[in-house]
């Protein structure tokens, strides 16, 4: 009667209805709110990973930056043509400084922080072409493929560190859920009201716990 009387209150008052509804869950199901937090967690760390570019659109602009070099394009002109190949990536900068008709080599140093795995590489080939007059046409494909390399491996990792969190959720959860549904129908009581049992039910959420660092610490090394 008082939850209800609170919900009531707070809507009359104008809160938002999506506030009064996570307060009204936290109150009669706090386990369903737990777990509607959890699963928002992972698919918001999900979406930003997505939006975040990876090595997929740095080989993406690098092999179209080859590809305008080889059909004729001037080193500033291929920046922004291979730009619209990868838009994840933010070339504004690089872009901005080729269209002014800036040296070759301050494109390439606005490059470096814009290509995570081959910026460094990148800004050498645009000074080797700045300073040597040298065709880089054929380096740019060799670091569109390293960066396409380092892009598989990757997903690689990732899938294998997915394969672990999903076996510590499922060897890990199944006893949190078997307690779960044991309060749930009243049945903790016995072993709650024996020293030997809390003592037990302890030791293990040490452990439970103990295990769940252990593997969120190997798979912060596998990410490293």
């Amino acid at each position: 009667m008082l939850s209800a009387t609170l919900i009531a209150f707070a809507l009359a008052a104008g809160a938002p209805l999506l506030a009064v509804a996570v307060g009204a869950l936290a109150l009669w199901q706090p386990l369903f709110l737990l777990a509607g937090a959890g699963a928002w967690a992972v698919v918001a760390r999900r979406r930003r990973q997505r939006l975040r570019p990876g090595p997929g659109a740095e080989a993406a602009f690098l092999a179209g930056l080859a590809a305008e070099l080889e059909a004729g394009a001037s080193l500033r002109t291929a920046v922004g043509a291979a730009a619209t190949r990868a838009p994840a990536l933010d070339l504004s900068r690089a872009c901005r400084l080729a269209e002014a008709g800036l040296p070759a080599t301050r494109v390439g140093e606005a490059l470096r922080g814009a290509l995570p795995v081959n910026g460094r590489l990148a800004a050498a080939a645009f000074r080797l072409a700045a300073e040597g007059g040298g065709r880089v046409a054929a380096l740019f494909h060799t670091l569109a493929a390293r960066a396409a390399e380092v892009g598989r491996l990757d997903r690689e990792r990732r899938a294998l560190t997915a394969q672990a969190r999903a076996s510590a959720w499922v060897v890990g959860g199944a006893p949190l859920a078997l307690l779960a549904l044991l309060a749930a129908a009243g049945k903790m009581g016995p072993l709650l009201a024996d020293p030997l049992g809390r003592g037990v039910l302890a030791l293990g959420l040490v452990l439970e716990a103990a295990g769940a660092l252990a593997v969120w610490l190997m798979v912060r090394g596998a990410a490293q």
